[in-house]
């Protein structure tokens, strides 16, 4: 009996986990039709605005594409009391609301969070609190974005549905992935382009604070990943710590740029987990 409770539960688990994902994916259609494009995965620098547009916010506030699609995930108090003015880790009430932005970033935000996954036994980062989806955006090995600029050479074009935005303004990156994609981008269709996907913590070998979604705070892993390495793959190797996985026997869910939501076997076609996360590829696909 106790195997079969066991399966009853996961399952009512994982149908959980697929409405959060439903919900979320509607979320940043609702932005895209406020605004005519979809959110970045995480905006940083230069242009100015309020919450009432979130997807374009003055100074190294790194607002993520979370905080931005909250106002439509009935999480509007959030994004509302969120200080763009200070850092995602300020203590600093200011503005008299009763929250700082280190105080909002601990919130659990119910949605956000598949069910099956294991929540982290150690602090993460700044006590932020932990997501189970994020954005994707495309195949290229996400630390190349952090380094790139460091180094002198160019930073990838990130070719997903959502793009992280550049963190440094005097990257040598093109220009292309400064601006926020929109839905006329998907010309792979939107049917089958990823849009979203699950993340977990604890990757085989590590702690499990290291690696895992946090929805405020914008780098790879935490709230964008790619499809640079295969499905599932937790043995805590640095590339992997971008990519998607879940706590799901099997596989993960993912959302399409089109708000349906699927669950993809790990033992997927890597070419062709590869195809469904570009936007402009130019792939011909069928779907699994």
């Amino acid at each position: 009996l106790l195997p079969a409770v066991q399966q009853a539960r996961e399952a009512a688990r994982r149908s959980q986990c697929k409405n959060n994902l439903k919900q979320i994916s509607l979320a940043t259609h609702m932005f895209h039709d406020t605004f005519n494009k979809f959110p970045y995965a995480v905006s940083d620098f230069e242009e100015t605005a309020d919450l009432s547009d979130p997807g374009n916010l003055p100074g190294k506030t790194y607002v993520t594409g979370h905080i931005q699609i909250m106002p439509y995930l009935e999480q509007d108090a959030i994004a509302r009391r969120w200080d763009k003015e200070q850092p995602r880790n300020s203590t600093d009430d200011s503005d008299g609301d009763g929250f700082s932005n280190s105080m909002l970033v601990q919130m659990l935000v119910p949605t956000f969070l598949c069910p099956s996954m294991t929540m982290p036994t150690a602090p993460l980062a700044d006590n932020r609190a932990p997501a189970s989806y994020i954005f994707c955006s495309g195949t290229p090995q996400t630390n190349l974005l952090h380094y790139a600029s460091y180094y002198g050479v160019p930073e990838p074009a990130f070719d997903g549905a959502i793009i992280p935005r550049v963190l440094d303004p005097n990257s040598t990156s093109s220009p292309s992935y400064e601006k926020s994609t929109k839905m006329r981008d998907i010309t792979d269709g939107t049917t089958n382009t990823f849009m979203l996907g699950e993340v977990d913590f604890a990757p085989e070998g590590i702690p499990s604070s290291s690696i895992g979604g946090l929805w405020a705070y914008g780098y790879a892993g935490y709230t964008w990943g790619t499809t640079y390495a295969r499905l599932n793959k937790k043995d805590g190797t640095n590339p992997d710590y971008g990519t998607f996985r879940s706590q799901h026997t099997g596989g993960a869910h993912f959302a399409m740029a089109d708000g349906s939501v699927h669950f993809i076997s790990e033992n997927i076609d890597f070419d062709l987990y590869q195809a469904l996360s570009t936007r402009s590829g130019g792939e011909v696909v069928e779907f699994p």
